[in-house]
């Protein structure tokens, strides 16, 4: 019965401290694991048609997003423009080293920018340039992004609508467009290199203090459990031939309930 006070008590008592290396300082956030946009943070960002990041679709407009899907090996599967259903989105891949994951949903995920053709020229509608559909002037193109052929040529990706009222996705010449101007998002300075050293340093005395809390916390848990245990010891334990008699008993068939 002496035995089931003592753990009784001393489940009690440390009832009232958490359990070291239960869980961590800091929990790790939802978004920081979730996150699913990436931005574009370089001007020569390509989207690629495969995995294998060998057949270039377009580049990418700088400082906008892309959707991130799935992650495997060096390139991410990405979605580019997938929130309007009348204008197709583009799912393709690439490169893990482009990705600079958001943890929130921006705002502005891609630039809003209508072009109109100058001239009747061709709209290409595969990478290969071996398809195509004629478009007349006046003719508009919402715009994706750009490519630069092996050749020289630059063109403008996009959604193309003719004048008589045809879509078409595919490629038009840069030069068949009036002259145009990607806006830009505004980027977030970088801090200043002097400054890194001490956010470093701060993040170091931070994990320094949390680990010299835990060693406090530990002490004084076992410090309470042994005076815990001792006041227990004191007031129930045996004198005389009691105390004589449990010294004797080692038996497990005469263990107390």
């Amino acid at each position: 019965m002496k035995k089931s006070i003592l753990v009784l008590i001393a489940m009690f008592i440390l009832s009232f401290f958490p359990v070291y290396g239960a869980a961590p300082r800091y929990g790790v956030t939802a978004a920081g694991v979730t996150a699913r946009y990436s931005r574009v943070l370089s001007e020569d960002v390509v989207l690629y048609m495969d995995s294998s990041l060998a057949v270039p679709w377009f580049t990418l407009p700088y400082s906008y997003y892309v959707k991130v899907i799935s992650i495997n090996g060096s390139s991410a599967k990405v979605e580019y423009r997938g929130d309007n259903p009348s204008k197709p989105s583009a799912k393709g891949y690439i490169s893990t080293d482009e990705l600079n994951i958001v943890e929130e949903e921006p705002p502005i995920l891609y630039p809003s920018l209508t072009l109109t053709v100058n001239q009747t020229c061709m709209l290409y509608k595969d990478s290969d340039f071996t398809f195509s559909e004629t478009l007349t002037q006046n003719s508009t193109v919402d715009f994706y992004g750009t490519i630069t052929r092996p050749n020289g040529e630059k063109y403008v990706y996009g959604l193309a609508t003719t004048t008589s009222g045809d879509k078409y996705l595919g490629y038009a010449p840069i030069s068949a467009v009036f002259s145009f101007t990607v806006p830009v998002l505004k980027i977030e300075e970088e801090p200043a290199e002097e400054s890194v050293p001490a956010a470093e340093s701060e993040k170091n005395n931070e994990t320094v203090s949390a680990g010299l809390g835990s060693g406090v916390q530990l002490a004084v848990i076992i410090g309470v459990s042994a005076v815990a245990i001792s006041i227990v010891y004191l007031l129930f334990r045996p004198s005389g031939k009691g105390r004589a008699r449990d010294e004797a008993i080692t038996d497990d068939r005469f263990d107390d309930d």
